[in-house]
């Protein structure tokens, strides 16, 4: 599913010949020569691998490009800006032939970008886009569509709600860090598809930092300060990690949770293992893609095409898909990891 407009909302213009361009490179990849990357140097500054999310899409770039013959140097962060720019410098000091790059900020991560441009090294941007300065100063972004996941949420929450009976509601969304230009386009989305339905009002956005326990502890205490003002009817956890904190937070609280219990309809996405058992048992009402398989696979694919010189687009945007207990089973296998 694809949210008209929204390539224009996430600050690109994405022609069709462009799209055609990102399925020829990705497409041209499908049978690779053996080893045609050997020699060449990579370095991937990304999130922690603590992240189930994040380790997974790490392992899976490696394995992509170290079946081709490349050698990966993998630097990570707890989504800190500047532990991020203290990996970019170590990254460009090895003089690798190319350096993958997620951007905890995009403002402070130009230096970093200009740095790489002036050593002659390209940078790919993944995951989040960045400013117009930023964009200048990489060879292509291939991109998470966060538009359509905060779409996905609201769709996801407002289906639930009326179908658990709710008139109005109060509503809460718990976020990634906040710095982070894919968390502010899911939110903006976000708040978009929920004041179409203002009998659901959203009263609290929370940066959680993409973590499970801090979600759970805000969660609690989002609880306990609506419960004097009609309480909470729905809750977006950014990724599934953070939704299921959500849940367990409410349980913890004496919140009834799920349609089964005419209680909390709680949404995720950066669809996860625990999400999709979630769902399962009704304790999840729905969530979204980001797969971290596909979209690291996505990534790697461009690098690849950039390091054997073929053209590349500026952007490639990864189609995302939305999860209901209708057809979780379609993505269990893609997003259990």
């Amino acid at each position: 599913m694809r949210f008209p407009g929204s390539h224009a909302r996430l600050g690109f213009v994405l022609p069709a010949a462009l799209l055609i361009a990102a399925t020829a490179v990705l497409g041209a990849l499908a049978a690779p020569s053996a080893q045609p990357l050997k020699g060449k140097k990579v370095g991937l500054q990304f999130c922690t691998e603590q992240n189930p999310w994040c380790n997974t899409w790490i392992n899976t770039f490696k394995k992509n490009l170290q079946a081709q013959g490349a050698t990966v140097t993998v630097l990570t962060t707890p989504f800190d800006p500047a532990k991020g720019a203290q990996n970019m410098n170590q990254l460009i000091a090895g003089k690798p032939d190319l350096i993958v790059n997620e951007a905890d900020d995009p403002n402070a991560v130009i230096p970093s970008l200009t740095r790489a441009q002036k050593a002659g090294i390209p940078v790919v941007n993944v995951t989040g886009r960045l400013t117009p300065a930023g964009n200048k100063l990489v060879r292509s972004s291939v991109l998470t569509d966060n538009t359509a996941l905060g779409n996905f949420a609201a769709q996801n929450l407002v289906e639930g709600m009326k179908e658990a009976g709710y008139t109005k509601g109060n509503v809460i969304a718990l976020t990634g860090t906040a710095t982070q230009l894919i968390v502010q386009d899911r939110v903006v989305a976000f708040k978009a598809a929920m004041k179409k339905y203002p009998q659901y009002k959203v009263v609290a956005i929370k940066d959680t930092n993409w973590d499970q326990a801090t979600s759970a502890t805000v969660a609690q205490q989002l609880f306990a300060q609506y419960a004097s003002k009609g309480g909470i009817q729905g809750a977006y956890g950014m990724a599934d990690n953070m939704a299921v904190g959500i849940i367990q937070g409410a349980e913890q609280a004496g919140v009834k949770v799920g349609l089964k219990n005419k209680g909390l309809i709680v949404t995720g996405s950066n669809c996860l293992g625990v999400g999709i058992q979630a769902i399962k048992q009704g304790t999840l009402y729905g969530t979204a893609t980001q797969a971290p398989f596909q979209e690291a696979t996505s990534a790697a694919n461009v690098v690849s095409a950039i390091l054997q010189g073929k053209t590349v687009p500026k952007v490639v945007l990864n189609k995302e898909y939305r999860i209901t207990k209708a057809n979780v089973a379609k993505y269990a296998k893609v997003c259990t990891y």
